[in-house]
């Protein structure tokens, strides 16, 4: 398999997906981390992991991982307002910054997404696992902290 068939977003955008890429997400997650403690705001940030991307690209051709890809990323921009930041951060990789929300409100997110990606998905990959980590910041936490809690929570999912 061509190990390039789904790239890595680079930079500001991501191509494949129209989401914000990686740079933007960085710049967020500090601007909105700190904005949230300063100001004793909620802010939470929600990752996202894709499984079985690299096996559709293998089994039924890039151009339905790039759709699949696509879709995912609608999923996920729906379910988010205006004021929310949508990102793909990594190959397989999504992260979402959710302003003005707490925790039970994020899994309200989570909730809508896993609710309306099954129904989006073309057919043939039903084998995609759309796995969730999330977190809200702590008093004086940093952003690094912050994802890496989030990410915590995503590797316990993908283990179950």
């Amino acid at each position: 398999m061509d190990e390039l068939a789904i790239p890595e977003p680079i930079g500001w955008e991501d191509d494949l997906t129209g989401l914000d890429g990686p740079d933007l997400w960085q710049r967020v997650l500090v601007a909105e981390t700190a904005r949230a403690d300063k100001y004793r705001r909620p802010f939470t940030v929600v990752v996202a992991e894709l499984e079985g991307i690299l096996d559709i690209s293998e089994a039924f051709g890039t151009d339905l991982a790039r759709h699949t890809m696509r879709v995912i990323a609608q999923c996920l921009r729906r379910e988010t307002r205006a004021s929310d930041y949508c990102t793909r951060i990594a190959l397989t990789r999504f992260g979402v910054a959710l302003t003005e929300t707490d925790e039970v409100e994020a899994v309200n997110f989570v909730e809508r997404v896993r609710e309306s990606v099954p129904a989006s998905l073309p057919g043939g990959v039903e084998a995609l696992r759309l796995s969730f980590g999330w977190a809200s910041p702590e008093p004086g936490e940093s952003a690094g902290s912050l994802v890496t809690r989030a990410e915590r929570r995503l590797i316990g999912e993908l283990l179950r």
